[in-house]
């Protein structure tokens, strides 16, 4: 394992490689609006669907480049680090921009991400060391969750405001992580994450002129899979890294399981996750994402409790996530009980 190197950057360092991404993504984001009309690419509504009206897609090239140009700019982070998240998020984007832009079997999609993340690997685990089938062991396990996140911060992108809510909400928290703990790529990384998603927001929120598409989903996706593979090789506790990603994990996770064992195509676009059912539920948009933002702030603070010295107080933290993620995944159920005791009555 290796340290995050000498010399924490700042908070108002972090905060100005965000501000960079913000304003380089907010600068583009028109661009990108009129690029995407003239070459109509339009996200058409189906049946599955959580928008009822045709909304311009890959509008994710935005914060991509924002946050691209604004680790170039970023002499707080040692080369091989920075490489990681780029060469990952970059990879992962472009497959993301070639789905938006003519259509990939999932499959083949699919086989493709795993190339991306073996593409990404003499980056992501440059100098991992110890046995040989502990290193094979971790190399595999890096590339499954480069995919799994990757794809899981895709399916979660189903309504306004959702996927801004994860980046912002994970890049904060690992913001404070990383310059308290020393880990200058995750503090300017997250803060990158945040700015450059914040800086998409305005076109996304209270209601979509465009979506991140492909190209932004797989692209954000990667960046925080790899931020958070950066974290553990840091020697951070594995709450102060993963928690902020927890619950767009569990709903994908839980929401596929039901799926499989139902004997559905579990690949296929669907209206099944948490999110999705509070939408059909009369939840709006920005009143699901908000849940979801809260929900990621409060995991995030829980999981930093991690870092400090008390066992006791680190397992209650544990166990208090645990709550805040069940509570999330139970809610459209709750909701939809209590609307039906509300109709009968």
């Amino acid at each position: 394992m290796f340290h995050g190197g000498s010399g924490a950057d700042s908070v108002t360092g972090a905060l100005v490689r965000g501000a960079t991404a913000l304003a380089v993504a907010l600068a583009l984001a028109p661009l990108v609006l009129v690029l995407l009309r003239r070459a109509n690419l339009l996200d058409h509504p189906s049946e599955r669907s959580s928008h009822a009206a045709p909304v311009l897609r890959g509008g994710g090239l935005a914060p991509a480049l924002g946050a691209l140009v604004a680790l170039a700019l970023t002499p707080a982070v040692p080369g091989t680090q920075r490489w990681a998240v780029a060469v990952t998020a970059a990879a992962f984007g472009l497959v993301g921009l070639v789905e938006d832009v003519v259509g990939v079997v999932a499959l083949r999609r699919l086989a493709v991400q795993f190339a991306a993340a073996v593409l990404s690997v003499p980056f992501l685990l440059d100098g991992l060391s110890g046995p040989v089938l502990w290193r094979a062991a971790f190399t595999a396990g890096v590339v499954f969750w480069l995919v799994a996140f990757a794809n899981a911060y895709n399916f979660m992108d189903g309504i306004d405001g959702i996927s801004v809510a994860q980046a912002a909400g994970a890049g904060l928290t690992w913001m404070l992580v990383g310059v308290a703990q020393d880990v200058p790529m995750l503090a300017a990384g997250g803060a990158i994450a945040a700015g450059a998603t914040l800086g998409f927001a305005p076109f996304n929120l209270p209601r979509a002129r465009m979506f991140l598409g492909d190209v932004g989903s797989y692209f954000l996706g990667a960046w925080l899979a790899a931020l958070a593979v950066l974290g553990v090789r840091a020697g951070l506790p594995p709450e102060a890294i993963l928690a902020p990603l927890a619950l767009y994990v569990a709903d994908t996770g839980s929401t596929l399981a039901r799926r499989v064992l139902r004997g559905e195509t579990w690949h296929e676009p669907h209206r099944d996750h948490a999110y999705q059912r509070l939408c059909r539920s009369g939840w709006t948009h920005v009143q699901a994402s908000a849940l979801v933002a809260a929900g990621i702030a409060l995991s995030g603070a829980l999981g930093a409790v991690s870092l400090g010295d008390s066992v006791p107080a680190r397992l209650a933290a544990d166990v208090a996530l645990a709550g805040v993620i069940g509570a999330y995944l139970l809610a459209p159920r709750w909701l939809a009980g209590r609307t039906s005791a509300m109709a009968v009555a």
